[in-house]
């Protein structure tokens, strides 16, 4: 697990510089103090300094595709190695590997591509692989406990829940982007894992306050009028329909979200967020794209909830939601670190923020993973991930 790059330091002294909204934040209190989850997130806001260029919006490949596909990536997976191993990493280019790849080309170049995404929302996707990295044992031959990697992704997704109301102050593209960054995330396969931690209404919970939180977006841009096709939200119709294929497969594979109410109702229910943003598509014109089955898709769902009134206050019940989960679930995944913590989020199940002798009692050779090069370059802010 080599290093892969500094991220910049947050220690500068707030009293030899005033803040302005372009300054970067002082370190979140959810990280420890030395975390390779510290150093991600402090890398992804790097985007911050250049606006004009991270929220604009690129074109992907879709994220849903058929097992002939992968099929055909991995023998193409040697040549594309060799190929990446010689591009500039300041240039942030990425590739799927898919035949005729467009990812993160300009929107401009290919208008009418159903996969749009702010560069800063696919950024802040990309990041959440390095997070999700950092809490599998397995990824450092240990053996912590049963469930580890699960509980380690709801983590990941309660770090995302806490960055949408940490960037607030922002405006709204950032808000955004964690939105698009977590609807990939939980679209992708690597997100799977946390569906099979033995607490299903804690995941359960977790999914329904993950669509609450869109919701909170979608109410946010409708009172900008920003919810609609001709808006300057280029993504809005390929993101709102990653959050609604979200819902569908919880269903589908895993049995969350699953409900036995009465069918047509106009009242929202948080195990049926999927009908609520069918609704702001049906109520504000905007065209749903990206997955291939969002048709079939939307045919099932009740595309008539009433959207709440513009300025009123907690649309959605988002922030009461978040109370509520927080008392109820905060502290747990420090628990079961055996660390000290009341809130959700942070960085327990992260193996880099525990100790060597930690480390080394639940290794399988008995040995620390991460030795003294890997812990420096951590202290260092370097940016810690699979190699």
């Amino acid at each position: 697990m080599p290093p892969k790059r500094s991220a910049p330091s947050t220690s500068a002294s707030a009293s030899k510089r005033t803040k302005t909204p372009s300054d970067e934040p002082p370190r979140s209190d959810r990280w420890s103090p030395v975390s390779g989850s510290a150093n991600a997130e402090a890398d992804y806001r790097t985007t911050w300094k250049n606006p004009d260029k991270w929220y604009s919006f690129v074109t992907i490949c879709p994220l849903l595709r058929d097992e002939d596909d992968d099929e055909d990536d991995d023998e193409e997976d040697d040549e594309d190695d060799d190929e990446e191993d010689e591009e500039d990493e300041d240039e942030e280019a990425e590739t799927c590997g898919q035949k005729g790849c467009v990812c993160l080309k300009p929107l401009g170049e290919n208008p009418e591509h159903p996969w749009v995404v702010s560069q800063a929302g696919f950024r802040k996707y990309s990041t959440q692989r390095i997070h999700l990295e950092l809490r599998n044992p397995d990824n450092f031959s240990m053996y912590t406990f049963n469930d580890h990697a699960a509980y380690g992704c709801i983590e990941v997704v309660q770090n995302l829940l806490l960055d949408y109301g940490e960037v607030a102050e922002r405006g709204w593209r950032e808000q955004w982007a964690v939105c698009e960054g977590l609807g990939l995330f939980m679209l992708s396969p690597m997100s799977g894992v946390m569906t099979t931690a033995d607490d299903g209404d804690w995941v359960e919970e977790t999914v329904r306050l993950v669509g609450r939180m869109f919701l909170n977006m979608l109410a946010q841009l409708d009172e900008k009028d920003l919810v609609g096709d001709a808006t300057e939200v280029k993504s809005l119709g390929t993101i709102m329909a990653v959050y609604l294929t979200v819902a569908s497969e919880m269903r589908a594979q895993f049995g969350i979200l699953e409900h036995n109410g009465k069918k047509g109702t106009k009242k929202f229910k948080p195990e049926c967020f999927d009908d609520a943003v069918l609704s702001y598509a049906n109520q504000r014109g905007v065209t749903l794209q990206g997955p291939s089955d969002i048709d079939e898709l939307t045919a099932k769902l009740n595309g008539d909830v009433e959207l709440p009134k513009k300025g009123t206050k907690d649309p959605w019940g988002w922030k009461a939601a978040l109370t509520k989960y927080t008392n109820r679930f905060g502290g747990i995944t420090s628990m079961m670190a055996k660390r000290h913590g009341s809130g959700i989020g942070g960085d327990a199940m992260d193996l880099t923020t525990w100790t060597s002798a930690e480390r080394k009692a639940a290794s399988f050779d008995k040995k620390d993973p991460l030795g003294k090069r890997e812990m420096d370059a951590i202290k260092k802010g370097m940016v810690i991930q699979l190699g």
